[in-house]
């Protein structure tokens, strides 16, 4: 028996040994990538921006070419406007414009002097991209193509529909012909930051077609057979389907001294430490879970929070995007917990957890930093109508009823919100930021219901 015992103590020894193996080797595989992630979403930044900052120009331009509806089209009218562009953006090449979809002008002219007179509808390259924006009535962007010129561009495709009078809908208007700019290749990925090959990493831009089935490399460096890349996706204008993919040049990190100390101490003392070291694991894991996360709602903690915060304050100083934080505190909590008991009290934070865990993103984040408090944070600056719009949304399901047991307890809360860099240079005049909001909001919730009975919360059932 005790032979057997011992035997048995063994291969648990050496199965705990190769099960803690996995686990630190999927952890530095899961760090390598989350380092990855970020910096191909500091890439995405730039990516995004650049490429909406020059369909924003071509949308001004649209706006222009509108006045020719009534009359001929003069190449030399726009070359004051279309000289500006060019000077604000650098990664625009160039310029077309093709009332009737006949190129008439192209700014600059030189090197380019061949291409005018080009009749979108007789070249197979180029009208399938003209003709959907023409059909779609929206701006398609189409690419990267080779240049008679030399070199490669990625080319923008702004249909031209003017008004014939104010407010009139869109889909009554007439086509006049469509606008492109064409954007430099290299510029556009020296701007953010794309090499065949850097730190180590393969990074490409890619397009799926087919609902994702079809992946045509568009830019960058191709990704071997097999690999395993880490994905953020593109957001651009015209619903293009593209994503930033990279893999590092000699895979995953997986291999470390961590794990060859975990398998030689594993294995040379199964026999005497098999359970001290799942004890040990299971405290090392214990002890991260509670460092980083709130015991009772499992939602991330306040170090956990801050922590997430100064990384995209970091990302921040270099793409210029920042940061949303939206504080919520719940209104007249402690009554609760006076009324029905700790436990129900503990239920409903749990509960409320889970909601604002519901209204958010994947890769958003909901901490509880106090008692009744928490907070929203959501990469990415919003404009103040999707401000209002998010905030309403996390009131109005917060403060849903809240049913436990039997016993229904109305919810209230006060939402307070603040942007980096908009409204703070710092994490912590943030917070105090998103917190003096909050406790305003409250203060105006207050006023407006004077007869909430005193120390208790509005019940129902």
């Amino acid at each position: 028996m005790a032979s057997i015992t011992a035997v048995f103590c063994f291969l648990v020894g050496i199965a705990l040994t190769g099960y803690v193996g996995l686990l630190v080797r999927g952890e530095l595989v899961y760090h390598h990538k989350s380092d990855v992630v970020a910096e191909l979403s500091d890439i995405r930044a730039k990516l995004e921006l650049e490429i909406s900052r020059a369909v924003a120009h071509g949308l001004g331009l649209r706006d222009f070419l509108g006045e020719f509806q009534g009359g001929p089209f003069e190449p030399d009218d726009f070359r004051n406007i279309a000289t500006e562009l060019l000077e604000t953006n650098s990664s625009i090449r160039s310029i077309g414009i093709a009332p009737g979809n006949v190129l008439q002008a192209v700014y600059p002219l030189a090197s380019n002097e061949s291409a005018i007179g080009l009749d979108y509808r007789s070249n197979g390259a180029q009208w399938p991209a003209v003709e959907r924006a023409m059909r779609s009535r929206e701006v398609v962007i189409s690419g990267p193509v080779d240049l008679v010129q030399g070199g490669r561009a990625l080319l923008i495709r702004i249909p031209v529909y003017p008004a014939r009078f104010t407010s009139q809908p869109l889909a009554e208007r007439r086509y006049w012909g469509v606008a492109t700019l064409v954007m430099d290749e290299d510029k556009l990925l020296s701007f953010a930051g794309i090499l065949p090959v850097q730190d180590d990493l393969r990074v490409s831009v890619v397009s799926r077609e087919d609902g994702g089935s079809t992946e045509t490399l568009l830019y960058g460096s191709k990704i071997p057979q097999g690999a395993d890349p880490v994905a953020v996706p593109l957001v651009l204008p015209g619903a293009v389907a593209w994503e930033l993919l990279a893999y590092p040049e000699g895979g995953w990190q997986s291999a470390g001294k961590q794990v060859w100390i975990t398998q030689f101490v594993g294995s040379v003392l199964a026999l005497v430490f098999s359970v001290m070291t799942f004890l040990l694991i299971s405290e090392i894991y214990r002890a991260r879970s509670i460092a980083l996360h709130d015991p009772l709602t499992g939602l991330a903690n306040r170090r956990l929070l801050e922590e997430r915060m100064n990384q995209l304050a970091a990302m921040c100083e270099r793409s210029g995007v920042g940061f949303e934080i939206f504080y919520l505190d719940l209104d007249a909590f402690k009554p609760v917990n006076d009324n029905y008991g700790h436990s129900v009290g503990d239920q409903l934070l749990i509960e409320i957890g889970q909601r604002l865990q519901n209204q958010t993103r994947e890769y958003d984040t909901v901490a509880r930093v106090g008692g009744d408090e928490f907070i929203v944070l959501t990469p990415g600056s919003m404009r103040q109508a999707e401000k209002e719009t998010f905030t309403a949304r996390l009131a109005e399901r917060v403060n849903a009823v809240f049913e436990f047991s039997g016993t229904h307890i109305d919810i209230r809360a006060s939402i307070g919100s603040a942007s980096y860099p908009m409204d703070a240079a710092t994490i912590s005049d943030l917070l105090r930021v998103a917190d003096g909001r909050m406790y305003a909001q409250k203060a105006k919730s207050k006023q407006a219901v004077p007869n909430l009975p005193k120390g208790g919360v509005p019940q129902a059932g």
